[in-house]
């Protein structure tokens, strides 16, 4: 499959794409551009953030739940203004990065080494995901994470998929949302190196799983009981970053880039948003309800 240009920017590291089903438009960030961006009826939105910003889950309440630099905030929606959440992790050597709301209503974000934004250095496993429950409180889901990336949820929200970039591998857990814990974790399967790193990840209703590979130029779709690779969308630039499910029939697929590192003359598109048909429905995005 290929995939045609939905949002014609180069953000530089473009991520975290959300579909409101109500307003039928699409949302995303730039990380390192410090900022949110709406696509809808009304064009192209830009809300200020003042720093860098892992991820923007849609609030039930209005505007966002952000993982930003300096912590988790509330962004209102239209000025930008930020309300300190928490800060789980104030080492200064990592930052947030990939964050979702689970079928619960839970808000999850994983933190990354930020050696890995300037390339200074090795990585090490000192990051974490962690879980804000519907209540506001705050629980530690795992630990030793290089590159805390791609989520998503089966069987109702109760198996639990996550992708720590540098292990080249998808890791599945079950979830209790009960008690708001992990258990049984194993690594569901393995991404040759050679396909790119994985990156941001969603699900189809059949199960499968589609990753963006970061430097692999496109999105998989993975059997995660096989690791069998079943499909891919090409796309015209390398550093393939996040797809999500939407549109009116929610078959459809909007996919991030970035073009920080890239050749803009060998490749102008790069830091755009894409959308391919992908054949089959896929989960909706899950909002924040605390």
């Amino acid at each position: 499959m290929n995939a045609e240009l939905y949002v014609k920017l180069n953000c530089i590291n473009g991520e975290g794409p959300v579909w409101d089903q109500v307003r039928q438009r699409l949302s995303f960030i730039d990380v390192f551009g410090n900022c949110i961006y709406t696509c809808g009826e009304d064009g192209l939105q830009r809300v200020d953030v003042g720093e860098n910003i892992g991820c923007a889950v849609p609030r039930e309440l209005g505007g966002w739940a952000a993982g930003l630099l300096t912590g988790w905030y509330l962004v209102d929606g239209e000025s930008g203004e930020k309300r300190l959440l928490c800060d789980p992790e104030p080492n200064p050597a990592t930052r947030c990065n990939d964050g979702k709301a689970d079928p619960f209503g839970n808000l999850w974000i994983g933190c990354m080494s930020r050696s890995l934004d300037s390339g200074a250095g090795e990585a090490q496993p000192e990051a974490g995901l962690y879980c804000m429950d519907t209540k506001g409180k705050l629980h530690t889901m795992l630990t030793g994470l290089y590159l805390g990336n791609g989520l998503a949820w089966d069987n109702g929200g109760r198996t639990f998929y996550y992708i720590d970039t540098i292990r080249h591998d998808v890791q599945v857990f079950d979830f209790d949302p009960d008690t708001v814990t992990l258990s049984n974790g194993r690594v569901a399967f393995t991404i040759p190196e050679e396909l790119g790193l994985p990156d941001g990840m969603t699900i189809d209703c059949e199960g499968n799983l589609w990753i963006a590979m970061f430097g692999g130029g496109a999105v998989l779709k993975f059997d995660p009981r096989t690791g069998t690779v079943l499909d891919r969308i090409d796309l015209p630039c390398p550093n393939v970053t996040c797809p999500c499910f939407g549109g009116a029939e929610m078959d459809e697929l909007f996919i991030t880039t970035g073009a920080q590192g890239t050749d803009l003359a060998a490749y102008p598109l790069a830091g755009s948003v894409f959308r391919a048909k992908a054949g089959v429905r896929g989960a909706p995005t899950f909002v924040y309800r605390g």
